[in-house]
């Protein structure tokens, strides 16, 4: 079948998707610790927080997630992440795909040495334009411009925190910038499908709680499941590098 050039990350609530959970689960062994990898007929998949979803999102391997995928085969990497509106104009239930992400806490890197390259930080233009045309193709409805700006997690933010978060970005998330950046270090193309699961603390109505952000993330999965099915059925429609 060749070599898949398509990367997918995913988060837990993808652990249990009908596309994924009859495949074999291999154990990729990289500089940077393991990486669960499937290799799906059109792409190749990684779980972001293990296969058994037990890896929080501070302690994400984002340098073994992508250095594996790179290793495997892949060109580009589309990143599947829940986040928090930061704007009241973008509710629960939306997707969005971000232009630009602001990431300036614990940011991971793949460089050790002190003269290792610099990169201009930035998911890729291409990949996303053709995301966004695949999507209006299906006619599913996404926002497409906005900025991510990532906190380090596990936690939530506080009320301070999000009204200063939200002068400056649209939607907050742990993972997304971390992957990008690394993704970029590793000379793969990236970007990410939002799933807006809940309003930030202090946005909003009803008030954030642990209980109504799993229950409203539930509802969302089988929306990102069948994107998925879009993407994997679509490879060809994405711009990824040769």
């Amino acid at each position: 079948m060749g070599v898949k050039r398509l990367g997918i990350i995913v988060g837990t609530s993808f652990l249990f998707s009908e596309a994924i959970k009859t495949r074999n689960i291999e154990t990729a062994s990289t500089p940077f610790g393991p990486c669960d990898i499937v290799r799906l007929d059109q792409a190749l998949l990684v779980f972001r927080h293990g296969k058994d979803g037990d890896i929080p999102a501070h302690r994400v391997r984002h340098q073994a997630n992508l250095i594996a995928l790179k290793e495997a085969g892949a060109r580009c990497v589309i990143g599947f992440q829940s986040v928090g509106s930061l704007k009241e104009a973008l509710p629960p239930g939306s997707l969005l795909i971000p232009h630009d992400y602001i990431s300036i806490v614990a940011v991971p890197t793949i460089f050790e040495n002190n003269h290792d390259p610099h990169i201009v930080p930035a998911f890729d233009g291409a990949l996303r334009e053709s995301m966004i045309s695949l999507l209006r193709h299906h006619q599913i409805p996404v926002y497409e411009q906005g900025v991510y700006w990532q906190t380090q997690g596990p936690r939530f933010e506080t009320r301070a925190e999000i009204q200063l978060l939200a002068r400056f970005a649209d939607c907050v998330g742990m993972t997304a910038g971390s992957e990008a950046t690394v993704a970029q270090e590793a000379g793969l193309a990236y970007c990410c499908l939002c799933s807006v699961d809940n309003y930030a603390n202090g946005i909003g109505n009803p008030p954030l709680t642990e209980e109504g952000f799993h229950a409203v993330v539930k509802e969302n999965t089988e929306k990102m499941e069948a994107i998925l099915q879009i993407v994997l059925g679509e490879t060809g429609a994405l711009s990824c590098p040769s």
